[in-house]
């Protein structure tokens, strides 16, 4: 990243600041969730989550669900869970072909989901579409030949049928010519299913005399979907030889598409270790483009991640231990006249999404969209500050927290005056005790958002709660 600025000393002190703002990334979050181990070693793997998680993945991966409903004081619910669910070839079965799930029909969501589909008897199987209609229903337990060959006729049902890629039985039994391979990652695709185990086994089978041809480069920068693959180590290896530009620049993109698909995974499923993994990623990514920014991005952009995610699962005590360090070291050691001597920024190409301002734009209050998406470190600073005191609004307790988080509003509207920084302001007043400065900050708000032509509507609600019990 470049920055032309008026005065050298200023150019010094604010060039590892910007950064941290300017460089990061963050998409939108995508409908996704935990996927389980498929090692047919280990039996029937079952998903782990909620029941609209387990429908989000079936529509993800373009498969069936087989959904077990059990009860705890039943016999032959407890002989089928002992005998079949450990079966390696039963594994192997429903691994490949199903999301698995199990519910205990009288606790939790298994009450209601049991009367959904109106289960009486114990075990049930119920066997669902990815749309999450009911396709078959089996009752007991009859062996596990007898559930190999239910699943069979099940998966032949027309309504299933689209759901099976070809290929799957013989990928599962050990596969790996590298034309079937080949064929079958485009199954796979063609049903929107995930393929990263594919593309390993694909690149594992590849001759090394073909490793580090241009076709087999390009290949795997087009099917590549996570950085937690073997995939995306081999490309950041293979960046570091000569590769022809247009060659250079799939696989530039390709691993920017790998670190995006983890970090909307992450966010999207409260996923602190997958979170962990595509920050390990996106940091050797970023140690091989511009290895002079990567304790910037550490310090600053991994850290804006890590504080999106703790506020979505509202672990205040870890969010305030990063947000104090951050805010310190990037926002309020520099004076607010030298953040508005910038004449210009220009961001460095090809990173792995949209910038942080932007990020922290889809869960404000009200952030102006239009501000946020200028080139101006100072608004962009004013915003992540904003979203920061935001946060200590709505989760902090304690006054100190209030207080502290009321200077770093303060420092944002000094930034940058928009309507949101005022409103964050406002409550934070309002939380304590300066009820009457709080109206009067809240009705400044309103009048930037009337100046800017911005509704109002949600400025004129925090009014309305500020003025409640004013005395």
């Amino acid at each position: 990243m470049q920055i032309l600025v008026k005065k050298k000393d200023v150019h010094l002190r604010l060039s590892r600041l910007v950064m941290s703002v300017l460089f990061a990334v963050f998409l939108h979050h995508y409908a996704a969730c935990k996927p389980v181990s498929l090692d047919p070693l280990a039996g029937i793997a079952f998903f782990k989550g909620p029941w609209k998680d387990v429908l989000a993945e079936a529509q993800r991966q373009n498969k069936p669900i087989f959904l077990d409903v059990y009860t705890s004081w039943c016999p032959p619910c407890k002989r089928m869970a002992r005998e079949a669910f450990p079966d390696p070839e039963l594994g192997t079965k429903f691994n490949v072909h199903f999301i698995n799930y199990q519910l205990d029909a009288e606790k939790g969501e298994g009450v209601l989901i049991a009367k959904q589909y109106a289960v009486s008897s114990y075990p049930t199987g119920l066997y669902i579409a990815p749309n999450g209609s009911l396709v078959h229903r089996s009752v007991g337990y009859g062996g596990i030949k007898a559930m190999i060959d239910l699943a069979d006729h099940v998966l032949a049902f027309p309504q299933l049928k689209a759901t099976v890629a070809k290929g799957d039985k013989d990928f599962a039994k050990g596969k790996r010519e590298l034309a079937f391979l080949k064929k079958y990652l485009k199954a796979r695709q063609e049903l929107n299913r995930p393929v990263s185990d594919v593309l390993d086994a694909y690149l594992d089978a590849v001759p090394a005399s073909e490793r580090n041809s241009p076709e087999t480069i390009l290949f795997i920068a087009q099917q590549i979907e996570s950085s937690t693959t073997t995939a995306f180590d081999y490309l950041i290896k293979t960046r570091y030889g000569l590769l022809a530009e247009d060659v250079a620049s799939a696989v530039s993109g390709a691993l920017n598409r790998a670190l995006s698909n983890d970090l909307n995974r992450a966010f999207a499923t409260n996923d602190e270790t997958l979170l962990e993994k595509a920050i390990a990623n996106e940091g050797r990514n970023v140690a091989f483009s511009h290895p002079d920014q990567l304790t910037s991005y550490q310090q600053g952009t991994a850290n804006l991640y890590r504080l999106h995610l703790l506020k979505k699962t509202k672990n205040f005590g870890r969010y305030a231990t990063i947000a104090r360090l951050l805010v310190q070291n990037r926002f309020m050691n520099l004076p607010v006249d030298e953040w508005h001597k910038v004449d210009s920024v220009v961001t460095t190409p090809g990173t792995s999404a949209q910038s942080t301002a932007q990020f922290l734009e889809s869960d404000t209050l009200a952030t102006a969209s239009d501000d946020a998406r200028q080139n101006d470190p100072a608004r962009r600073a004013a915003n992540i500050l904003q979203q920061i005191a935001d946060t200590y609004w709505q989760q902090a307790t304690s006054a100190a927290d209030r207080e502290l988080a009321l200077t770093w509003a303060q420092r944002s509207v000094a930034l940058y005056r928009s309507p949101a920084g005022l409103a964050t302001c406002a409550h934070l007043l309002k939380k304590l005790g300066r009820t009457e400065e709080a109206i009067s900050i809240q009705k400044e708000a309103i009048q930037e958002a009337t100046k800017a032509g911005k509704d109002t509507k949600i400025y004129e609600a925090g009014l309305s709660n500020i003025t409640q019990n004013r005395n």
